[in-house]
């Protein structure tokens, strides 16, 4: 993962801001995903358009919390945060994210800048590890942690650093990939461990993709033969089109006076892809002919798609392709959503030998972890989709004042 030779900076009122605002409007999403549709969760995948494949494991309900841990993605603006995405089905990061900032502490020039600037990192890792265990006491009681993810992903080190945090808790944690996993005697297994929390690292895209090589690892989460961070209902308020539910005039009950004026503050105009009328900016439009009017306004993504594919920036877009995208093949569901402006950053970088400072295009990513103080990371591209596994990088957020 590239990263750069400074860390992002936001002083305390911004990140205050961010912080409370990511915190509120998480929050939110999830306990608006189990009222829509008067609770039928059904219904509201077939609204999302949530794929065929994915409902049924979706439907299995525990209870609550469906979201313990999460990322969001934001642009920081005068205004505010603008929160164009929700992550929240396996979010990764945590552990590079604390990892990261303890290097730059490290760094001779970073220790003088601390010396003449308040300057703070708020670690993520003891959070999380007190929220995947579920508050269980440490010691030979604490729970069996399994990190389950493929064996071949790039995250690897991400996890191995998070197993080092949960070790030094004192609680049990292994590594392991969801198709070396058992489901025996009502217990689910890994390796010769039997496991009571698994912190899922495989999207459940990726898991039913691959459903016959994971039935242990599902059969388990059908049953509750373990506890799941996050549940697969998380995806219910992380999908794409959940924030066109939100903005959405046709779901206005289901939110408060203040739950709609947090949403409107927070979230660019967003809508699903289709043939209707609707409002912008207080005003009756035909939703088509709004978006071949208005193309360099807007963003138009994949409901289900992740890692920045397939996304068309209006403004970067010629006419006939944005006009070709307004037809999405296979029924698939495409979200559109109002541009919101890209802060840019200048970062030192060193290339062929040469370092030069380049502006750069900025993101905030705020961790979430139910009931825990956490921190923050920020990506930054030259592209206006900022994506890590589309070129872009990461680096601690730190906090000044």
């Amino acid at each position: 993962m590239r990263t750069f030779l400074r860390p992002h900076f936001v002083t305390r009122r911004e990140w205050i801001r961010l912080r409370d605002d990511a915190r509120a409007l998480l929050e939110l999403s999830a306990r608006v995903a189990r009222r829509a549709f008067a609770g039928d969760t059904g219904r509201l995948c077939a609204w999302l358009g949530t794929p065929a494949a994915e409902v049924p494991w979706i439907l299995v309900d525990h209870g609550p919390p469906d979201v313990v841990l999460s990322r969001l993605d934001a642009f920081l603006g005068p205004a505010g945060p603008r929160f164009i995405e929700i992550n929240s089905d396996a979010p990764a990061g945590f552990g590079y994210g604390d990892r990261m900032a303890e290097v730059f502490e490290r760094l001779p020039v970073f220790r003088a800048f601390a010396r003449t600037h308040a300057v703070a990192y708020g670690p993520s890792i003891p959070a999380l590890v007190d929220a995947v265990l579920g508050g269980a006491p440490r010691g030979p009681s604490t729970p069996t942690v399994a990190i389950a993810d493929w064996a071949d992903v790039k995250t690897r080190a991400d996890q191995q650093i998070l197993q080092e945090a949960f070790a030094a808790q004192g609680a049990r944690c292994v590594l392991t990939d969801p198709r070396a996993m058992e489901l025996r005697g009502g217990r689910l297994w890994a390796g010769a461990h039997a496991v009571d929390v698994v912190y899922r690292r495989a999207l459940l895209q990726e898991l039913v993709e691959r459903e016959d090589e994971v039935q242990g690892f599902l059969r388990a989460y059908a049953e509750g033969a373990a506890r799941f961070v996050n549940s697969f209902r998380c995806r219910l308020s992380e999908d794409k089109a959940f924030l066109a539910l939100l903005t959405d005039e046709a779901f206005s009950t289901l939110l408060s006076d203040d739950e709609r004026a947090l949403v409107a503050r927070t979230v660019p105009w967003t809508r699903k892809l289709e043939e209707r009328r609707t409002t912008k900016d207080g005003r009756a439009v035909d939703l088509p002919a709004f978006l071949r009017d208005h193309r360099e306004e807007l963003v138009l993504k994949p409901a289900h798609a992740y890692g920045g594919r397939d996304v068309l920036v209006g403004s970067e877009t010629d006419a006939a392709a944005w006009e070709a995208a307004l037809r999405p093949a296979g029924g698939a569901t495409w979200v559109v959503q109002e541009r919101v402006a890209i802060p840019e950053e200048p970062f030192p970088t060193c290339e062929d030998g040469t370092l030069r400072f380049e502006d750069y295009k900025v993101n905030a990513n705020p961790f979430y972890v139910a009931a825990g103080d956490v921190g923050a990371v920020a990506r930054a591209s030259r592209h206006a989709v900022i994506n890590v596994s589309a070129g872009g990088g990461s680096v601690p957020t730190f906090v000044l004042g």
